[in-house]
Parts: structure tokens; sequence; C-alpha cells
């Protein structure tokens, strides 16, 4: 009977054999399709938009709340994925499963625009409007366009996700001097 090494090497084995099935599919079906694009289009939109309207001011508290946003959305998507819970299609990087432009770029742009802009409103209520227009019309959209696939998932479980994002990152944006830590 195999021991726990034979079956992990073996495991690995087939992992590695799936993997390069996935790069020769997202090759011949994925690059240069109009969903690639797409996801291309947006990463470089939501650059773009950031680097021109941003607050240079408060650069280093929105870099560390989009940081903060980036890390949560692409930990919670990488343990939906894995639970089966939702599915990314037309990956802009093959092999990472999660939405690239979405998780890295789109979420945590929004994140630090939503922390930058009405600052004497509610960081509650922009928190809730956020979520409700990333889980409630994003995710719709990126699902009308087949990027997105709901498995054993509903939306209102991504917009309380979106909330929590949106509180840590916040909270993160409020660390003005980190010699007083």
């Amino acid at each position: 009977m195999p021991g726990y090494k034979e079956l992990s090497t073996d495991l690995n084995r087939q992992i590695v054999l799936i993997h390069d099935q996935v790069i020769e599919l997202w090759k011949e079906y994925v690059l240069f399709d109009w969903h690639w694009w797409f996801g291309v289009f947006v990463t470089i939109i939501s650059i773009a938009a950031w680097w021109f309207f941003h607050d240079r001011r408060n650069q280093g508290s929105l870099l560390l709340a989009g940081l903060t946003a980036a890390v949560c959305s692409a930990t919670f998507d990488t343990a939906g994925h894995y639970l089966g819970l939702f599915d990314y299609h037309y990956g802009v990087i093959p092999l990472i499963h999660n939405y690239i432009p979405w998780d890295f770029i789109f979420i945590p742009v929004l994140v630090m625009f939503t922390v930058q802009l009405f600052p004497t409103r509610s960081f509650i209520l922009r928190g809730i409007v956020l979520s409700a227009l990333i889980s409630f019309a994003g995710l719709p959209l990126l699902h009308w366009i087949d990027i997105y696939h709901l498995l054993n998932w509903r939306y209102v479980y991504s917009f309380i996700s979106m909330f929590i994002i949106f509180l840590a990152a916040y909270g993160m944006s409020r660390i003005r001097n980190h010699s007083d830590l």
C-alpha cells in the first residue's frame, strides 16, 4: 500500500499534466479572444483612471487600502474557486484561477476611489454603495459576458464579502504614521 509520499508525488504528476492541458486550452481558446481583450482593457483603463485622478497627497494610505483590497479579494476568490463556489473563464493569465483584472486592479482602484471620494460621508454608507455596485452590477455583468460563473454562490454573499474587504481596506487607509504603531 503506497504511503503519503508516493500518493503526493503521483498527485503532483497529475496536477502538472492538467496544468499543461489548461495552458494549451488557454492558448487555443482564450489568448486574444475578445474576453481576453476585455480583461486587458479593464486593466489599462483602471490603472489610467487611478494615475490621473487619485489624491496624491494621500497616495500612501490609498495604496495601502488598495493593497489590502487586492489581497483580501484574491484570497476570497482563491478560496471560492477552490471550494467550487464560482469560477472565472477567459483569464488574462493562465493557471491563475483568479480574474486578475478584477482582483488586483479593478476592485482595488474602486476601493481607493471610494475611500478618497466623499470623505465627509459615512464610510459605512460608502462601503454599502460600493459593495452593492460591485455585487449586483459588476458581477452580473461579468456573468452576462461569460467571464464569471456562479456554481454554489449568490450575489448577496459577494456583497457581504465585498463589504468586509472595504472595511479592511478603509481601516488600513486610516493608518497615517507607521511610526506611531
